[in-house]
């Protein structure tokens, strides 16, 4: 009896130690349901930002906010999906509607009124260059914070191809698909500098159609 009472005691421990563990291993994010929703940069110039994203990467322009109490302006950009149609006016309440219930993820790009024209505005940080770098290297800024953000990335079929037109199309690239010491990815800037990562994606998987692969 002596035995069979120390093998219960240590059954009851051993499940309640797994239900403790089962309700650590639920994350408050999971428990909530939380998806992501957006990645927000800040740009100089939605006029030339916007239709960067819409022409090179196929994305679109989803909503719009405008607080002209506070000077600043929002633009949410999303790539296109099978199956769901976008709003048909941007900004609009169909708009604002999608943007807060959508499944996917967006860009968001913040735009504080009057950096355009600003002949002092000296432009954003894209978070690539710092005094942790080494002096010999380009991005190494000597008296600048060390690095932070990196870059976010497009999946694509094929990375030199999506490269070569890119660049064909006037934009600028920070690494070549067969330059620097990784081989086979690249690197294209935006209009503000920051670094877009270009990825190939494995074969036989889908990009989601309608664009949504660049």
């Amino acid at each position: 009896p002596g035995v069979s009472g120390a093998r219960h005691g240590v059954s009851e421990r051993a499940c309640a130690q797994s239900g403790l563990d089962g309700a650590m291993a639920m994350s408050i994010g999971k428990k909530y349901n939380a998806s992501l929703q957006q990645c927000m940069l800040r740009i100089k110039d939605p006029k030339v930002s916007v239709p960067f994203y819409e022409q090179h990467f196929g994305m679109k322009l989803v909503h719009k906010y405008d607080f002209p109490a506070f000077k600043f302006s929002l633009y949410f950009m999303e790539m296109p999906r099978d199956g769901h149609a976008l709003p048909a006016e941007v900004p609009s309440p169909e708009s604002e509607k999608y943007l807060w219930t959508m499944p996917g993820c967006t860009l968001e790009l913040t735009h504080n009124w009057g950096t355009e024209s600003d002949p002092d505005f000296k432009g954003y940080w894209s978070g690539n260059h710092g005094k942790d770098l080494p002096e010999s290297s380009p991005p190494y800024m000597k008296d600048g914070p060390n690095r932070g953000f990196g870059h976010f990335a497009f999946n694509v079929d094929d990375v030199y191809a999506t490269s070569a037109e890119l660049e064909k199309n006037g934009v600028r690239m920070q690494k070549r698909p067969d330059e620097g010491r990784m081989k086979g990815l690249a690197f294209a800037l935006d209009p503000d500098g920051y670094w877009i990562e270009i990825v190939q994606r494995e074969g036989g998987v889908g990009g989601g159609g309608g664009g949504a692969g660049l």
